[in-house]
């Protein structure tokens, strides 16, 4: 997702809008009031690649099993994320209007950077088997996230995210197969986080990956595409690396393909997200 023109630079990477007593008109009603227009923009956003996405715009492939299938996906996950961007908003304006009756509230206003790591773990496992693309699944950070001392999201905040792909391997031209992942909510907040992707052959084979920001489709298909295994070769500029802290196993069939919630999943921001906190 792009980088939406209501957060700050990255450079900017944590701001202090104040611990401020609202006497006045509502520092936090501001503050939550640009949080509002933040998830309005990325109502847009999803609206417009959602647009595209069913326009069947190409993805950079040759390969047109390959192509139809993980766009499809890709569309029923952007349905999903796109439904709940809309309630997301709903819940901010909520808030923003309740923050400016209140009095005496305090608040900051964090930017939490691009790339910054965070950790979670599953409620539950998930397979390609179990889950299809535009499922929700749910969870918990297992560690706090903290921008210079200040704590935005405490370790154990609910986390909710997406299956943006469920294919069981075998199922593509090239033999193989792939689950993926990415986190929509942390808290109340929405975010936009790199794809956690496990891909799989029917020999049983898992390779898991982290795939940034908005190359995941392109990056993926050029994986599945790759009958020879190089992996790799049409990932271009993609922000990809080894995805710690994952388990997968290939369950009781080799064509499943399962990421565990036996440990910690590693994920990172794939665009800056302006936060409030409440300060007691």
């Amino acid at each position: 997702m792009k980088v939406r023109t209501l957060t700050l630079p990255a450079a900017l990477s944590f701001v202090l809008v104040g611990a401020i007593g609202c006497n006045r008109e509502s520092e936090a009603a501001k503050m939550a009031d640009q949080a509002a227009q933040q998830e309005q923009s990325r109502v847009a956003e999803l609206q417009q690649e959602l647009a595209d996405a069913k326009a069947g715009k190409a993805v950079g492939s040759d390969d047109t099993d390959t192509n139809k299938t993980l766009q499809a996906n890709h569309i029923k996950s952007l349905e999903k994320q796109l439904s709940d961007a809309k309630k997301r908003e709903v819940a901010a304006k909520k808030e923003a209007t309740q923050l400016a009756a209140a009095k005496d509230v305090k608040a900051v206003s964090v930017t939490v950077p691009t790339d910054t790591a965070f950790s979670v773990k599953l409620a539950e496992g998930l397979a390609t088997d179990k889950q299809q693309a535009g499922d929700g699944w749910s969870g918990t950070l297992s560690a706090p996230v903290v921008v210079n001392g200040t704590t935005v999201w405490a370790a154990g905040t609910p986390v909710k995210g997406v299956v943006s792909q469920s294919v069981p391997a075998g199922r593509l031209s090239s033999g193989k197969g792939v689950l993926a992942i990415k986190v929509t909510d942390i808290g109340d907040s929405g975010v936009d986080s790199d794809t956690h992707a496990v891909t799989g052959d029917p020999r049983g084979a898992r390779n898991a990956k982290f795939i940034g920001g908005g190359a995941a489709l392109g990056a993926l298909v050029g994986i599945l595409s790759d009958k020879n295994n190089k992996n790799d070769h049409a990932l271009g500029g993609a922000a990809i690396g080894a995805a710690a802290g994952t388990a997968v196993a290939a369950g009781t069939a080799d064509t499943i393909i399962k990421i565990d919630a036996a440990q910690p999943l590693a994920f990172h921001l794939a665009a800056p997200e302006t936060v409030v906190v409440k300060k007691k």
